[in-house]
């Protein structure tokens, strides 16, 4: 009996303790990783504060070390044009969230603002913001009733966004900066100036190739001459590439 006793005496400490320092660590995660300012990294189509907000919409996001694990190991909804947001903490009430967007191909007018869209055409940002390197894209028909953030584009004929991409891929590999780009029958035009440049529905690489030289010789030929250079036909073995100044001039 005195043995048990001894031992019940020994064990109750350790269960004490043992509760204590659980005890203790409950409140150092609860009021020790207390996130009380953020920093934010890599965001362009989104405010600091917008990210910030988003983030702390979480009743549980007062904690530091709950939104650590959240973002990090668990898989959160994130903005439209957010493809995820890392998380570290800079101490336990300083969290960093460096911040990867996704990649926008082009924006339309959109009720009385600008509507970004990505490679798939799932609308990502309105804003009346013009963001540096994103192409404006005309003709491109659909149901402005039916647009939601995160979903694709209404239009009828999907294809035309892998069009746009394989354009832009172009555009940048030849190093062309048109100042328009235009969608039409299934097609894409681009503007140069006074210039329209008909492109087609597919053999892009090749066509985009041939834009500046001619450009250049228009130049030289047909100074500030409007007209349309056709190369929605043209083929490695083509000899003709026509342009048809505009007849007003």
């Amino acid at each position: 009996m005195k043995e048990k006793k001894h031992r019940k005496r020994r064990i109750l400490p350790v269960v004490l303790g043992t509760a204590g320092g659980i005890a203790a660590a409950a409140l150092i995660v609860v009021f020790g990783f207390r996130a009380r300012s953020f920093e934010v990294e890599g965001n362009e189509y989104y405010s600091d504060n917008s990210v910030v907000t988003w983030i702390q919409n979480d009743d549980l996001a007062k904690n530091s070390l709950y939104i650590l694990i959240k973002y990090n190991l668990m898989d959160p909804d994130v903005p439209a044009a957010v493809d995820h947001m890392e998380i570290s903490l800079k101490n336990p009430w300083t969290v960093h969230v460096q911040v990867k967007e996704k990649n926008m191909i082009g924006y339309v007018d959109y009720d009385g603002a600008y509507l970004y869209f990505d490679h798939e055409g799932t609308a990502l940002v309105r804003t009346k913001k013009v963001m540096e390197g994103v192409p404006y894209v005309e003709g491109l028909v659909f149901d402005t009733s039916a647009v939601k953030l995160g979903d694709n584009l209404p239009v009828e004929d999907d294809s035309i966004f892998e069009k746009i991409v394989e354009v832009s891929k172009g555009l940048d590999k030849y190093s062309l900066k048109p100042d328009r780009l235009s969608c039409s029958d299934g097609g894409i035009q681009l503007g140069f100036g006074t210039v329209q440049v008909l492109l087609g529905s597919e053999n892009y690489d090749e066509r985009l190739a041939q834009i500046d030289p001619i450009l250049e010789k228009l130049h030289e030929k047909y100074p500030d001459t409007p007209g349309t250079l056709h190369l929605e036909n043209y083929d490695g073995a083509s000899e003709n590439i026509p342009f048809v100044p505009d007849k007003a001039s």
